[in-house]
């Protein structure tokens, strides 16, 4: 309960096209909380990807540069997500070429120091795009959600994540340790910003969101 109520209070403060728009939250008669999120009739990049494989080198970077946007305005709110993954990107058509990408799900979200409502010793989120502090239970900061950003543009550019085992602690390793594989020649463009994002320590990442989309767009305007 005090996680549901601490995503309706996280949620209430965030307003960006690309970010999910919390309506209204209660609790009901029966004491049951609730939230009322703004309807998407689309699909989430899980459900793309399953059905495409991987996108296109200008989709995937439009989709990662989107997710960015509405990252930057969480992060402007002292909120960090937690768990990006494509299941939690959503994709909403658009009169663009390019459909519109809403974050959803800030179940696991926190304010920056904030009290933690996480046993110690325990992980939030996916273990496929996880940041190395986060499993070194280092402090964490924007820089950690962007981390997973960069996996998942990996996995939209090359159609599975950086790294990849059926064994947890080998994938724990993989993160901790192993460089991220190198894309395809046609998309080396790409190379740098996949290497700074998925770099294993914080300071060796971007300084926020804005200045990795930044980055992204003008990588993106040499892709061929």
């Amino acid at each position: 309960k005090a996680r549901f109520a601490r995503e309706g209070e996280l949620q209430a403060r965030l307003r960006h096209r690309n970010i999910a728009a919390l309506l209204a939250s209660g609790i009901t008669d029966r004491e049951e909380p609730y939230l009322v999120v703004e309807l998407l009739r689309g699909k989430n990049l899980r459900t793309v990807l399953k059905q495409e494989g991987r996108v296109g080198a200008v989709r995937a970077a439009s989709y990662a540069w989107q997710t960015l946007q509405g990252l930057a305005a969480v992060h402007a709110a002292g909120i960090l997500h937690r768990d990006l993954k494509p299941a939690n990107i959503m994709l909403e058509p658009s009169p663009g070429p390019v459909d519109r990408v809403v974050l959803i799900d800030f179940g696991f979200a926190t304010f920056e120091g904030s009290a933690k409502l996480t046993l110690q010793g325990t992980v939030v989120g996916s273990l496929t795009y996880i940041a190395p502090e986060r499993l070194r239970g280092e402090e964490i900061d924007q820089r950690s959600d962007l981390y997973a950003v960069g996996a998942i543009l990996y996995e939209l550019l090359v159609g599975q994540p950086p790294f990849v085992s059926k064994d947890d602690f080998d994938l724990i390793e993989m993160h901790l340790e192993t460089p991220p594989p190198k894309l395809p020649p046609e998309l080396a463009v790409l190379e740098p910003i996949l290497d700074k994002s998925l770099a294993k320590f914080q300071d060796d990442r971007y300084l926020d969101a804005l200045t990795m989309a930044t980055a992204l767009e003008e990588a993106a305007a040499r892709l061929s």
